[in-house]
C-alpha cells in the first residue's frame, strides 16, 4: 500500500519526530548534486537524512561495511551545504541492488520522502520496464537533475487532469505549497478539443478552483498533446522551482529524464520532479502511448471477460 506521506511537521513545540528523507548514494557526481540539494531541502524542513549505499554483489564483510560507512560520512562532511551540517544523518549499507532494498529501507526507517538523482534511482531499470510505484517505494519520490540548484520553493507546478482528481494528493500538494509560501499552479494539458469537450474541461477547472484551500493557487489549461513538451514550454516561460506529477508507475520518470530531452538541453531538466502516487483513470496526456496502450489493454481484457 502506498501509504507514506510527505510530512512537514517541525520537532517543536509538539516534540514530533523529524521528517526523514532517504538519499540513495553511490559516490557519483550526480549523487553529490542530489546530496547538496537534499541537505538544503532537509535543513529548510528540519528533517533528518538517511543515506543508503547498496554494495551490489560485493561481499559485505564487517571491514568493508565499516569502510563504506566511513566513506558515506566523509562525503556528507565534504559536500553538504553549511546549513546542513547540523542535520541528523543515518548511514545504511546493504548488499544487493537499490531496487531490492528500497522498499524495506523506506519502511524500516520511517522515510517520508525519497530524494535521488535519476541515474541512481533508475539504474538497472530499462525504460521499457515500467514498474508500479507501489512496488518501487512506498513514499513520494523527488528526483533531482544534476543541473538543479536548491532554493526555497517559490513556484510549484502540479501537472494534473482537472477531470481526474485525487483529493488526498491535491491536499498534499497544497500543504507543500503552504509550507514554502510558494505560488501553486495547477497545469492541465489537453489536446485539440471540440467545443463541448473544452467546455467540460473549463467547467471542471472552475469547480476545482472553488475547492482549493490554498489561496495562492491558480489553474492553467493549455493545449498540448505531449505532457513533457508542455512542461518544457512552461518551464521556459515561468522557471518553476518544482514540477509535481501524480502517476501509478515509473513510465514518466524515465520519459522526463530520457536521452531525447538531454540532447536538446530541455528547460525542464533544470527542474526537480516530485512524483506522487495516484491510480489515475485518464492518460497523463493525450499523446502518451504508454497510458493509451494501457487503457486499450484494459478495454480488451474487459471485452474478453464479458
Amino acid at each position: 500500500m502506498f501509504h507514506k506521506t510527505l510530512s512537514f511537521s517541525k520537532p517543536f513545540p509538539n516534540m514530533k519526530p523529524n521528517p526523514r528523507i532517504l538519499l540513495p548514494f553511490n559516490f557519483t557526481d550526480a549523487c553529490v548534486a542530489a546530496l547538496r540539494y537534499a541537505s538544503q531541502f532537509a535543513s529548510h524542513l528540519s528533517a533528518d537524512i538517511v543515506l543508503l549505499h547498496c554494495a551490489g554483489e560485493n561481499q559485505l564483510t564487517p571491514t568493508f561495511q565499516s569502510h563504506l560507512m566511513s566513506r558515506l560520512r566523509s562525503f556528507t562532511d565534504r559536500y553538504m551545504a553549511s546549513a546542513g551540517k547540523t542535520i541528523t544523518r543515518f548511514c545504511v549499507v546493504r548488499t544487493g541492488s537499490l531496487r531490492e532494498n528500497l522498499p524495506s529501507v523506506v519502511e524500516n526507517h520511517n522515510v517520508n520522502l525519497l530524494i535521488a538523482s535519476p541515474e541512481a534511482l533508475l539504474e538497472g531499470t530499462p525504460p521499457e520496464e515500467v514498474l508500479s510505484l507501489t512496488d518501487f517505494a512506498s513514499c513520494p519520490m523527488l528526483l533531482v537533475p544534476r543541473e538543479a540548484v536548491f532554493q526555497p520553493l517559490k513556484e510549484i507546478v502540479f501537472s494534473l487532469d482537472v477531470t481526474d482528481i485525487d483529493a488526498p494528493v491535491l491536499d498534499r500538494i497544497q500543504i507543500l505549497a503552504r509550507t514554502f509560501s510558494a505560488r501553486l499552479t495547477l497545469l492541465h494539458l489537453h489536446g485539440n478539443l471540440g467545443a463541448v469537450e473544452l467546455c467540460q474541461v473549463q467547467k471542471a477547472a472552475s469547480v476545482l478552483q472553488g475547492q482549493l484551500t490554498y489561496a495562492n493557487s491558480t489553474i492553467v489549461c493549455q493545449e498540448e498533446e505531449d505532457l513533457l513538451e508542455g512542461l518544457n514550454d512552461f518551464s521556459e516561460r515561468y522557471t518553476p522551482d518544482l514540477f509535481v506529477i501524480a502517476t501509478r508507475d515509473t513510465h514518466l520518470l524515465h520519459e522526463y529524464f530520457s536521452g531525447r530531452y538531454r540532447k536538446t538541453s530541455a528547460y525542464h531538466l533544470h527542474t526537480p520532479l516530485l512524483n506522487l502516487y495516484q491510480a489515475r483513470k485518464t492518460p497523463c496526456s493525450g499523446g502518451c502511448s504508454h497510458c493509451n496502450g494501457h487503457k486499450q489493454a484494459e478495454k480488451a481484457t474487459s471485452t474478453v471477460e464479458a
